[in-house]
């Protein structure tokens, strides 16, 4: 007990970065006494499959009070993601370039960042969009994850920072999102990557808008040539049972969804069955091929596998990869849990094959 007492006295003592070093010593300890001091530390959430080390880190947050992922006050949610996420920044993983600059928004100019592996001459070119529930979320909170799809995938990646609700609600980031697929069709050949294989791909709300991207350009020329889809959120209309099973005790509550509703379609001009918003009420045939991955302890688990069968039943080459030991925004974590690192670099190298079998 003295020792579980230490750990515990010392992680709540760390500060900053110093807090991130001690999490990520704590996914070293044996699993049993990762949920030994999880229960001390309060968490009592009875999700028997869930990585220990993540009940871990659920536990240190939910003792610091939690935080919801979005609120009313965008500004102050943004800026408490983005302390959390660079918080537990380590030693970033290695890619051969990285460039910020600006490329053309349909209403303004869009920041992105490109990501060059190794071998990049020739190698497909994924365009990222990040989560965050249509509010938060920026080019340095998914920093790390570019960076394991680069390498691990052997994929030029273009990260772009898209307009954010609630000042830009939708479908802003709609329009912001097409505009970089078309930039980077436009632009594959100069930045030496297939122009065959451009790709879409995106966590969360991330996953909502590549999922919407696919639907408004096929049959177009701007048609990505596959879709990577990290637990989407892709149904903002109706209930499924994982967001009664999951809403409390993890990183992405049924509260946080009603926030980031409210302020991506609340103030818009859009209804939540419009198909811009919520793309399971759309045209799903004929779209581009698509790894859709899904998280077990995740409020959004089923709509996206509800997703992945639909695109399938319509005839559509879907893989559905579920990820059994992890709830939403795992590949957020893999600065901190060996086991979000693994999974996303696993991802990463399974998606290069699928596109490497697209073209065999």
């Amino acid at each position: 007990m003295s020792v579980v007492k230490t750990i515990r006295r010392r992680v709540n003592q760390a500060k900053g970065k110093a807090r991130g070093d001690a999490a990520r010593l704590l996914a070293h300890l044996p699993a049993p006494l990762q949920l030994r001091l999880a229960r001390l530390m309060g968490y009592q959430y009875d999700y028997a499959g869930l990585d220990p080390h993540v009940r871990l880190l659920l536990a240190f947050r939910q003792m610091e009070g939690g935080g919801s992922l979005v609120t009313r006050d965008a500004v102050k949610s943004r800026r408490h993601f983005r302390r959390e996420m660079l918080s537990i920044v380590a030693k970033p993983t290695p890619v051969a370039q990285v460039k910020n600059f600006q490329i053309d928004g349909p209403a303004s100019k869009l920041n992105v960042r490109h990501y060059l592996p190794e071998q990049h001459q020739g190698a497909p070119l994924l365009v990222f969009y990040h989560g965050g529930g249509f509010v938060v979320g920026d080019l340095d909170t998914h920093d790390e994850a570019c960076r394991l799809l680069c390498h691990y995938g052997r994929m030029q990646v273009l990260s772009v920072d898209y307009r954010l609700a609630p000042e830009y609600p939708a479908p802003a980031a709609v329009d912001d999102c097409v505009a970089a697929l078309q930039w980077a069709k436009a632009h594959a050949t100069e930045l030496g990557a297939d122009p065959a294989r451009v790709c879409v791909c995106g966590d969360s709300a991330g996953g909502n808008l590549s999922a919407v991207v696919s639907q408004q350009t096929k049959g177009t020329a701007d048609v990505p040539a596959a879709q990577l889809l990290f637990y989407p959120v892709v149904d903002l209309v109706n209930e499924y049972q994982s967001r009664k099973a999951f809403t409390q005790g993890l990183f992405l509550s049924d509260m946080d969804i009603e926030e980031a509703n409210y302020a991506y379609v609340g103030l818009s001009d859009l209804t939540l069955q419009d198909p811009l918003v919520t793309p399971m009420l759309g045209d799903l045939s004929n779209l581009p091929p698509a790894l859709v991955v899904s998280a077990a302890y995740d409020v959004l688990c089923d709509e996206g596998e509800a997703y992945a069968q639909r695109m399938r039943e319509l005839g559509n080459r879907v893989i559905l990869d579920r990820v059994e030991s992890h709830g939403h925004g795992f590949i957020n974590l893999t600065f901190l849990n060996p086991s979000a690192k693994q999974n996303t670099i696993r991802i990463a190298q399974d998606f290069r094959v699928f596109l490497d079998s697209l073209s065999a």
